[in-house]
């Protein structure tokens, strides 16, 4: 089975910052980016949460939209995490 570079590139909150036209970057960093997006997305959340809670801010949808978006980024991240062990399971069981 022949895989070879498509031109596709990466949109949405995991697309690689990093990417030149004609350049890719590696997995490994393309997943070390992904994981840091995460991690600043949750820490934002949190911020959010505790300046609602303090009083420093009123603005209650800001701190929701915050909150849902550090949610959805994790479960996405939870469900690659998952079909990478799951990908290399299966090829741990091909040898």
């Amino acid at each position: 089975m022949r895989i070879d570079d498509l031109g596709f590139t990466l949109t949405g909150p995991f697309s690689p910052k990093g990417q030149e036209k004609g350049k890719g970057l590696d997995f490994v960093d393309s997943l070390k980016e992904a994981l840091n997006e995460t991690n600043a997305t949750v820490k934002d959340s949190e911020q959010a949460a505790l300046d609602l809670s303090m009083g420093k801010s009123a603005n209650i949808h800001e701190a929701m939209i915050a909150m849902q978006k550090a949610d959805i980024t994790l479960r996405m991240i939870v469900t690659m995490t998952n079909k990478i062990i799951d990908g290399y399971k299966e090829l741990n069981t091909l040898r």
